[in-house]
């Protein structure tokens, strides 16, 4: 029997959960043919939870076949957020990312330890598959070339320039890195000393623009 409630249909037997693992039955909400709100996969292992266009996505509980559960956060089928996994007598707590443990405490991507003489920073990170921190200093909405006594230190890694930028390479997270360069002023009238300080512990290719 099907209940329909809007666009929603409840105990749906066409309604399709398109994460392997827990798509034999499914009960719960539907929308366009996949499993959508709340409802309960059951396949090779169970999922009580929200999903989203067929995948665990919001808060749920993942019971694998063997016992071991997880229940808290989730996002496009993988553990990601807060939550709890215990498996027999081991419970461990804290923050998940794409499946990935975390630890106890959510840790930002990166950290500004200290600066002066810089008016905006950005950190993005980049899809590459060499793992390090590329470094450029803009001023004006252009590179800086009034740059002098520019020095870089860090904690892992190499230094290497190509052209404008400054990177470090082969590098181990979490990395601390020290950029100190003196520079003149916009209108070229004064020379200031700039410092920043930040750290880096998302493990990925990030770009950091400094801005003066």
């Amino acid at each position: 029997m099907i209940f329909i409630w809007g666009s929603y249909a409840f105990g749906q037997s066409d309604c399709k959960v398109t994460l392997p693992s827990i798509s034999g039955t499914y009960i719960g909400d539907c929308k366009k043919g996949l499993a959508h709100g709340k409802g309960v996969a059951q396949g090779q292992d169970h999922y009580d939870g929200q999903f989203v266009k067929g995948i665990p996505e919001g808060k749920g509980t993942y019971t694998w076949e063997g016992g071991s559960f997880y229940e808290g956060q989730w996002k496009n089928g993988m553990r990601d957020g807060k939550g709890k996994m215990v498996t027999g007598d081991t419970t461990i707590t804290g923050y998940w990312k794409e499946n990935r443990y975390l630890g106890k405490e959510l840790i930002s991507s990166y950290v500004i330890n200290s600066v002066l003489g810089v008016s905006r920073s950005t950190f993005k990170k980049t899809i590459s598959t060499l793992d390090g921190v590329k470094l450029r200093i803009m001023q004006g909405g252009m590179d800086n070339i009034t740059i002098e006594d520019f020095t870089l230190a860090y904690d892992s890694g190499d230094e290497y320039r190509n052209g404008p930028i400054f990177g470090i390479q082969n590098v181990q997270f979490p990395l601390r890195v020290y950029v100190r360069y003196r520079t003149w002023n916009q209108f070229h009238t004064a020379q200031y000393d700039v410092f920043f300080d930040f750290t880096v512990n998302e493990p990925g290719s990030w770009d950091v623009v400094i801005t003066n």
